[in-house]
């Protein structure tokens, strides 16, 4: 038997021993607490961080009246299909780096002559001055054209480095030029394209789709009307028929897809790429198409089109390299493709599969944004707009959505108090999708109807959070400055391709952090009647650490960059 262990007994004793014991000790612990401390600090850099909670943090000032925007829309015939109008784009035409703003507006009838009613009836350019300013500079841009306008996009059509202009509308259609120096110059006819025609222009979209490094111009048309008929005698053959249906006089029509000829001139493909979606019933083109949307759907770097519509599910075309495919449900993996159910798709970014959980609540969110017949089967509850961006910058993307009331076609104008309804706001919490309704700066909820059209979204005021800017319909719009609080960390980039159109759409961007890895593509950020702001803001949340950012261009090039300075935009080349 071991002799027994004798311990001190008295507070002396024992502090006599303690040197004794630790002694020892030092030269083993020591060495391991230095290690944890490194170990600690280590995965304190490398390892995730907290994430913080759903995006409640945001608060909304509307400062449309203080940021000079003065602009109110006006539908101006009274025929129902026009109250769908009111779109918004969002482009830095002076090269600024400042975001400005393009309202579209209405106009009355040809055959409505009065000149009270044509007085001021143009869209409205308004050039972003800093500091949350605008002025309105239309007239001396040359963009006071008068046009029942409907949709409108910009793009660098003849890559010089601007942005130029197309606005669609009702049998008349403008494409202006930048000639720098704040002008722009009306090329329409110089350029091949029609300046008039029996087509209700209901969107556009610039896209390289067949990868030459030009932009391409994609319109879509919500109805068209027989030459010899004339637009005024068929609105009164539909005037003279029934309100809701098939409107006697107007029938559906494919959208046109014209080919940029490097910059000289448009080409109208005769079989419009592939993008012939018919009636499987009636085997005529689908009626009432409200917007054509580029994303990324497969990854592979091309551009496919969304094609949503007021009273039906949407089309999904694949790009299959100069030619579009319509896409089959469940033939491939899409990463975009959930977001087939919404009427607006602006500036959809998300990647994910049917695995993702994330993804599948934005499938269930997307196809809750659809048109939805009323119990009465007279009426239509669209949610026409949205618009998708990290508002909190807590790493996460959240939509904005917009509903409102209207019909599927009626030659009576809706009043504001049925055609109004309220914007949404709808986050992903890490398990699920929530909802509320927008909440202004003293914490108090948005309760105004709104009859929003476009919504799009950009830094206006230049403090790295996303803005709002909600286009109305027969109303002013509404400029929602973001004030969350200060300090979240951000990140925000350009590209510029050189091995394709500068714009390098349908490069993918991946932003890695210890906490995962952000990705976002690069579109043109379109939506129904809205263009957003094409650069990619991305939120880091909690997580300040930026590891490395990877590009993946659109002509396969992958290229990486180290760690960038926070809280301010770079400007990323291909190499």
């Amino acid at each position: 038997m071991p002799p027994p262990v004798s311990h001190p007994t008295t507070p002396s004793e024992q502090a006599r021993a303690f040197p004794s014991l630790v002694a020892p000790l030092l030269s083993v612990v020591l060495p391991l607490v230095i290690v944890a401390i490194g170990l600690s600090v280590v995965l304190a850099w490398w390892g995730p961080s907290r994430t913080q909670g759903p995006g409640l943090r945001v608060r909304w000032a509307e400062r449309a009246e203080q940021a000079g925007l003065r602009f109110v829309h006006r539908q101006g015939g009274v025929e129902g299909p026009t109250t769908l109008g009111g779109a918004v784009v969002v482009f830095d035409f002076d090269q600024d780096h400042l975001p400005d703003l393009y309202f579209v507006n209405g106009a009355p009838w040809p055959w409505e002559a009065s000149l009270e009613k044509r007085v001021g009836r143009t869209g409205a350019l308004y050039r972003n001055l800093g500091q949350g300013q605008f002025a309105n500079v239309t007239t001396s841009a040359g963009l006071a054209v008068e046009l029942q306008g409907v949709a409108a996009a910009a793009g660098d059509f003849d890559s010089d480095g601007r942005a130029d202009l197309m606005v669609t509308g009702v049998g008349t259609h403008h494409l202006f030029r930048n000639l720098g120096q704040g002008r722009f110059e009306d090329v329409t006819e110089a350029m091949g394209l029609p300046s008039s025609d029996s087509m209700w222009g209901s969107s556009v979209a610039w896209i390289d789709y067949d990868g030459d490094g030009w932009l391409d111009l994609v319109i879509a048309y919500y109805v068209q009307w027989p030459a010899s008929l004339g637009l005024e005698s068929a609105l009164a053959t539909a005037r003279n028929g029934l309100s809701y249906g098939t409107p006697v006089g107007f029938v559906g029509a494919l959208p046109a897809v014209y080919r940029n000829l490097q910059g000289r001139r448009f080409a109208l493909v005769p079989d419009r790429a592939g993008l012939r979606d018919l009636d499987s019933e009636t085997r005529r083109p689908v009626s009432y198409p409200l917007a054509v949307v580029p994303v990324e759907a497969n990854g592979d770097t091309r551009l496919d089109l969304l094609f949503t519509y007021q009273d039906r599910g949407p089309a999904l075309f694949l790009n299959r390299g100069g030619r579009f495919e319509r896409e089959s449900a469940g033939r491939e993996r899409l990463q975009e493709g959930s977001s087939a159910g919404l009427a607006s798709a602006s500036a959809l970014t998300f990647a994910g599969s049917a695995r993702d959980p994330r993804s599948q609540g934005l499938f269930a969110l997307a196809s809750a944004q659809t048109s939805t017949p009323a119990s009465s089967g007279i009426e239509l509850v669209l949610r026409l707009a949205a618009a998708v961006a990290d508002f909190d910058l807590d790493g996460r993307d959240e939509w904005i959505v917009a509903g409102t009331r209207a019909e599927s076609w009626s030659t009576r104008k809706l009043d504001g108090d049925r055609s109004g309804g309220p914007a949404r706001f709808q986050w992903w919490d890490g398990a699920k999708w929530g909802m509320t309704g927008l909440i202004d700066v003293d914490g108090n909820p948005w309760t105004r109807a709104l009859a929003t059209r476009g919504v799009a979204c950009a830094d206006f005021d230049g403090d790295g959070d996303v803005d709002l800017v909600l286009a109305q319909n027969e109303a002013a719009p509404l400029l929602l400055v973001n004030e969350m609080r200060p300090g979240t960390p951000w990140l925000r980039l350009r590209l510029v391709a050189t091995r394709s159109h500068p714009d390098a759409g349908g490069a993918r961007v991946e932003v890695h952090t210890p906490s995962g890895v952000l990705s976002k593509v690069m579109v043109p950020a379109m939506g129904y009647l809205a263009q957003s702001d094409s650069r990619l803001t991305f939120g880091l949340g909690a997580d300040a650490r930026v590891r490395r950012i990877v590009i993946f261009w659109p002509s396969g090039q992958r290229q990486e960059i180290g760690p960038k300075e926070l809280n301010r935009e770079w400007v990323l080349r291909e190499p």
